[in-house]
């Protein structure tokens, strides 16, 4: 019994060493490098990692895939688009010290360009003056040759905004100083651009009584999923459209001729050539 006992005291001594020295170990404090920590997790923004003093050295990234801005290129179509893109904004003929002032492109040093810019529908040149000015489709220099133009388009409807964008410079400014005139109506998208412009006949102008715009207005308009079924709901139709079938000019069949076979029956006049006419011998 008394060494059961000695050899359970022995077993806890040796147990109680192992314990020791494994919570020694774990109580060891591992010897951690301080790092200067600019901003913390809640406020980890770039300022405040930069605050902190540490700085990082950025590789320097060249883009290849974009061309460097060397403003109007040397290519020779670059150069002329930039040019007619001046005299189109400009009202009034350029002499070639402006072009080259404004567009940074000399067309007298370039006899190529020069030749594309002569030689170009869009752009009318003034030996004389050495001049280049752009030809627009309409001419028009003010809000009255607007004016005048769609009163001389009347007949044939309405214009199309982008159709006069090249012919006047302050096209946008006189058709809305028409349109507050009450000169013009306009057609806008729905950006609010102009699209469509007609000229107001002002004898055509009805009046018409507030109550009937006041229910006009109130007027609920469907959506445009539920708008089939509002009219059919009213009894109306949706416009439908029909295809004209063209209807091709029926040709005379020709009555194709067949080469029948035909069955010889007489098989004893297969020698005699029944193709030629019959010719009696000649009596003795």
């Amino acid at each position: 019994m008394s060494s059961l006992n000695s050899q359970l005291q022995n077993f806890k001594k040796s147990f109680k060493a192992s314990a020791d020295i494994a919570v020694k170990r774990a109580g060891q404090a591992v010897p951690i490098k301080e790092t200067k920590s600019g901003g913390t997790i809640a406020n980890n923004t770039k300022a405040s990692f930069e605050s902190g003093g540490i700085t990082k050295k950025r590789k320097k990234t060249t883009v290849f895939s974009q061309p460097a801005n060397t403003g109007t290129g040397h290519h020779a179509m670059s150069q002329l688009y930039t040019v007619i893109q001046f005299l189109k904004d400009s009202d009034d003929p350029q002499s070639v010290i402006s072009i080259a002032s404004r567009t940074k492109v000399d067309i007298s040093k370039n006899q190529l360009l020069w030749d594309k810019l002569v030689n170009n529908d869009k752009i009318e040149f003034d030996a004389v003056n050495q001049t280049f000015a752009y030809k627009p489709t309409y001419q028009i220099k003010s809000k009255e040759d607007l004016l005048e133009l769609l009163i001389q388009k009347k007949s044939d409807g309405g214009m199309d905004y982008k159709d006069l964008k090249d012919s006047y410079s302050k096209l946008s400014s006189a058709v809305e100083e028409l349109a507050a005139e009450g000169q013009i109506l306009v057609v806008r998208n729905k950006d609010g651009n102009p699209r469509v412009l007609f000229h107001n006949e002002a004898q055509y102008n009805t009046p018409i009584d507030p109550d009937f715009k006041k229910m006009w207005s109130e007027i609920p308009i469907p959506d445009e999923t539920d708008l089939p079924k509002a009219l059919e709901t009213a009894g109306l139709k949706t416009m439908e459209v029909f295809e004209k079938k063209v209807t091709s000019e029926t040709k005379p069949k020709r009555s194709k001729t067949r080469n029948k076979r035909i069955k010889i029956t007489n098989t004893h006049l297969s020698h005699i050539d029944l193709s030629k006419d019959y010719v009696p011998p000649n009596k003795k």
